[in-house]
């Protein structure tokens, strides 16, 4: 039987909020938080590599908890938990009859915080590259289920990279997997028209993409344009809202402080991220 071991977090070394940890447990995962202030900066920096003995002990692998609350009691100053088997939120809308298990997913390059390159653990006819996105704790899912809706909604479109399935966890769809584009680029202001063409099939769906920046706009050798990040994109009748849309690419293809690239820096103090699955 395997250790534990912490797969993401979100948390913050001040102390103001409370903290999120992710736990892989076999092939079981629970969901730790870690009221603000329960844990001093050193236990909270301890944590990634020494959660077990930072926190009180935990059956991690016992299916009768699926999250815990961890509170510091203010007389006695030993913490306390609480657990919870209330299902957690998932995505709903699953229209492709293809499921994958999130542990048999071997994650490779992270692209943002929530999407890496990956492939498949077990072979079959996939890809060997491909595009996961999944939500890292549970209100992440909201993000998930909108992009998930619009994938079917662009399903045969070719207009954005193939969605090739859902991705679950214990059978709650978390996220989806998608074709990785070979080859492609971010859009650059030379291919403002070629943008503002495949922005306006977008739009003709009777779809706002919500998010246009350059790195949205993936550039085929051939010259074909990819949209992609549909989380904030939604249904829209309203001529105005696209034409703004259209109308920002020429500056959004000029952006050059990297909004919109993935990554970005976070200030020192606080972290979120994943340690590895």
């Amino acid at each position: 039987m395997e250790s534990p071991r912490l797969v993401s977090m979100e948390v913050t070394m001040s102390g103001r909020w409370d903290c999120y940890y992710r736990i892989l447990a076999n092939r079981g995962v629970k969901y730790v938080t870690v009221k603000a202030g329960a844990l001093s900066a050193e236990e909270l920096d301890d944590m990634p590599l020494n959660f077990q003995n930072v926190l009180p002990p935990l059956p991690y692998n016992e299916d009768t908890w699926k999250s815990a609350y961890v509170t510091r009691d203010s007389s006695s100053g030993q913490l306390e938990v609480e657990f919870s088997a209330a299902d957690l939120p998932r995505v709903e809308t699953t229209w492709h009859p293809r499921m994958v298990d999130s542990l048999d997913i071997e994650l490779t390059e992270r692209l943002t915080m929530l999407t890496r390159e990956c492939k498949l653990k077990t072979g079959d006819s996939t890809p060997e590259t491909m595009v996961v996105k999944m939500a890292r704790f549970p209100w992440e899912i909201q993000y998930m289920e909108a992009e998930t809706r619009i994938y079917q909604l662009l399903k045969g479109q070719d207009i954005a990279p193939e969605f090739l399935g859902h991705v679950h966890e214990a059978g709650r769809v978390i996220g989806f997997l998608l074709e990785k584009i070979p080859n492609g680029r971010n859009a650059e202001p030379a291919d403002l028209e070629i943008c503002k063409s495949a922005l306006r099939r977008f739009h003709a769906l009777g779809l706002v993409h919500g998010d246009c920046n350059k790195y949205n706009f993936i550039i085929c050798p051939s010259g074909q344009v990819v949209l992609i990040d549909f989380d904030h994109a939604k249904p829209c009748t309203d001529p105005a809202l696209m034409d703004a849309e259209i109308a920002s690419l020429e500056a959004q293809l000029a952006e050059m402080t990297g909004r919109g690239g993935g990554l970005m820096p976070f200030d020192a103090g606080d972290g979120e991220g994943e340690l590895g699955e």
